[in-house]
């Protein structure tokens, strides 16, 4: 079973080619700006960074990863569009275990899954934002199956998967290499993707289809999918409809994912999202609403200019 996101990442390897779409930062609203920093720097391992505007920034010495804001008033609600989770790309499988570790220690609840081209750890933050710590494991994978009528995912030596497998904790834990839990993430952790809560599927898919994700997998008996922009790993964002299906924008006064940036080195995706999205003549971006009600603004970047911003 092939899909657009595989295709396109066989095509951007053979041409040597970053990924058509890379995530920038994305805006929370907390309720409680104390209490979330405690939770964000603490457990997740982000730094305080130097941007000026509203909001805390956090993320890694190099990049800014999330910025908080305190104007909800009420935790996330549910039944709403918008934000599943956000999942940050660990740099090693060392910093997955001891990012595990950090949890383990704090007495976080938390669920370890198996998604076989990928390893996760599911939190919440006070204010019930999903997060996900992702190990990126393509190699691991070797097709999507649909024979017999059921999905089923094959690793590299044949083998079928559901990949939603729980994870050894134990065997997991022993690979933090003995590195200090405490320590802040990484400076190589990225964005990976974010999964949304849409009111439809498709109409989901195809207007972000247009801002040049690849379609991946169509999960209509989960009422999943998930797009690709080019790289192996094949889910760079993933949309639901389990907040139900119509579900409206989230209440402004709740928390919830105000605003996220994407970035892209293709000038020919950039002009093409054109068609979704306005242009900001002061900044040259791109800005518009997604399926969810989010705030959305992609950003046309040279490889000059991400090699900076990555020193």
């Amino acid at each position: 079973m092939d899909t657009q996101a595989l295709q396109l990442a066989r095509q951007r390897m053979a041409q040597d080619r970053p990924e058509r779409l890379t995530w920038g930062s994305l805006t929370l609203s907390v309720t409680d700006l104390a209490r979330a920093e405690a939770f964000w720097t603490e457990a997740i391992g982000f730094v305080r960074r130097p941007d000026v505007g509203a909001g805390l920034a956090l993320g890694t010495p190099d990049r800014t990863l999330v910025v908080l804001v305190p104007d909800a008033t009420s935790p996330v609600a549910r039944g709403y569009a918008g934000l599943y989770h956000v999942a940050f790309s660990m740099a090693s499988q060392a910093e997955f275990s001891r990012r595990m570790q950090r949890f383990v220690d704090l007495g976080l609840r938390m669920s370890a899954v198996d998604h076989l081209m990928s390893k996760a750890i599911y939190v919440h933050d006070p204010d019930g934002h999903g997060i996900e710590i992702a190990w990126e494991t393509p190699d691991r994978f070797g097709r999507f199956s649909d024979a017999g009528g059921g999905f089923a995912m094959l690793d590299a030596q044949g083998r079928r998967h559901s990949g939603r497998e729980a994870l050894d904790l134990v065997a997991e834990l022993t690979r933090a290499e003995g590195a200090d839990p405490v320590l802040p993430l990484h400076r190589d952790t990225r964005v990976a993707h974010l999964h949304l809560h849409v009111p439809a599927l498709e109409p989901a898919v195809s207007w972000f289809e247009g801002l040049g994700f690849a379609r991946n997998l169509h999960l209509t008996h989960f009422g999943m999918a998930d797009m690709g922009a080019g790289a192996p790993y094949t889910h760079r964002l993933a949309m639901n409809v389990w907040a139900g299906l119509g579900a409206r924008a989230a209440p402004v006064t709740s928390a919830r994912l105000r605003s996220y940036r994407l970035e892209t080195t293709d000038a020919a995706t950039f002009a093409a999202a054109g068609t979704r999205l306005a242009l900001d003549p002061a900044t040259g971006d791109l800005n518009g609403t997604d399926p969810a009600g989010v705030t959305l603004t992609l950003s046309l970047k040279t490889e000059g200019m991400r090699k900076e911003t990555a020193a």
